[in-house]
């Protein structure tokens, strides 16, 4: 079965634009906090998960790859911005864990992501149709098994 002609339309825009504003979004990021997007992302997730979280863990909320994120956190271990730390229960298991320097880079980093979100989407969608937009994502990420 063929997609909607708006289905079509809808996924190219939802491409297009995913691609523009993290564009912008590490372009500020970047330039303002010496900071990429990816990075931020990394400390978002280890800030939402108290600091420290397994690596498996941190490569499935952040959509990396294991390969991906395990060269990521190695270069932003090498900032200073995260270390590892050997699970004491499994020996094998392996947690990245936020530096105090990566906290403080998060902090000062998170009113310019949420200004970008603000500005970049917030202001050109309602609250309805912001609701609208996540309740169809929802719908087919669970469709997708995410």
């Amino acid at each position: 079965m063929r997609p909607s002609n708006e289905a079509i339309e809808a996924w190219r825009l939802m491409l297009h634009a995913h691609q523009q504003l993290t564009a912008q979004m590490d372009f500020h990021l970047r330039d303002r906090h010496g900071l990429r997007l990816d990075w931020y992302d990394v400390l978002y997730q280890l800030t939402v998960a108290g600091g420290r979280m397994r690596m498996h863990e941190l490569a499935r909320v952040t959509l990396f790859s294991r390969t991906d994120c395990t060269r990521i956190v190695d270069r932003m271990e090498r900032a200073g911005l995260v270390q590892r730390e050997r699970a004491a229960e499994d020996r094998r298991g392996v947690f990245a864990v936020m530096t105090a320097d990566g906290q403080a880079l998060f902090r000062n980093a998170a009113a310019t992501h949420l200004d970008d979100i603000q500005r970049l989407f917030g202001t050109h969608v309602t609250a309805a149709e912001a609701t609208a937009m996540a309740q169809a994502l929802e719908r087919v990420l669970a469709a997708a098994g995410a």
